[in-house]
């Protein structure tokens, strides 16, 4: 993958997770979005550059971008990913219980990234 096609996919990924987060109260607008940013999520999670690029979003300024991009790098970085899963946890709302449930999941065996 060239550099510039790289970096337009992490910029991808992180204006979709950006989308989702700001669509929590609405359903069905926020599956659409974050079934893009999971496509992009396979594209770049097959170079080591593109994981590295998901990981850094995962001190991005919203907690929702935090919580896509560490559900995410579980796959290649579980120790640092579930401390900002945890941390997000203890927060209020939505987001907290998605964190809750994807460390349960993953924790378990049963979260699917390859859908």
């Amino acid at each position: 993958m060239d550099p510039k096609s790289l970096d337009d996919l992490l910029a991808a990924y992180e204006t979709t997770a950006e989308r989702w987060s700001s669509l929590q109260s609405n359903a069905g607008a926020a599956n659409a979005v974050f079934d893009e940013n999971h496509r992009l999520y396979k594209l770049l999670r097959v170079e080591p550059d593109g994981r590295d690029g998901i990981a850094k979003l995962m001190s991005h300024r919203d907690v929702g971008v935090k919580l896509v991009a560490a559900a995410h790098t579980l796959g290649w970085n579980p120790a640092d990913a579930s401390e900002v899963l945890e941390a997000i946890e203890q927060g209020p709302g939505l987001h907290a219980v998605t964190a809750k449930y994807t460390l349960r999941s993953y924790r378990s065996g049963t979260l699917d990234q390859d859908w």
